[in-house]
């Protein structure tokens, strides 16, 4: 999980220089508030709910 932490960081950083670049707005090459800690955070309540998403998504779609 820390490497596909590292890598969201690293591809969120590298389009804000592009957007940077492309818009002239020298604020967006600052680096990200959001740093890998959020990535891994977001990742872990993810996967800690993704059963409960998945049984509340089984049960909407046969009640249906």
């Amino acid at each position: 999980m820390r490497g596909a932490a590292d890598e969201a960081v690293a591809r969120r950083n590298a389009v804000r220089a592009v957007t940077a670049a492309r818009t002239l707005d020298m604020g967006l090459t600052e680096p990200s508030r959001f740093g890998a800690w959020f990535f891994r955070l977001t990742g872990g309540v993810v996967f800690l709910f993704s059963p409960v998403l998945a049984l509340v998504g089984l049960v909407v779609a046969t009640r249906g």
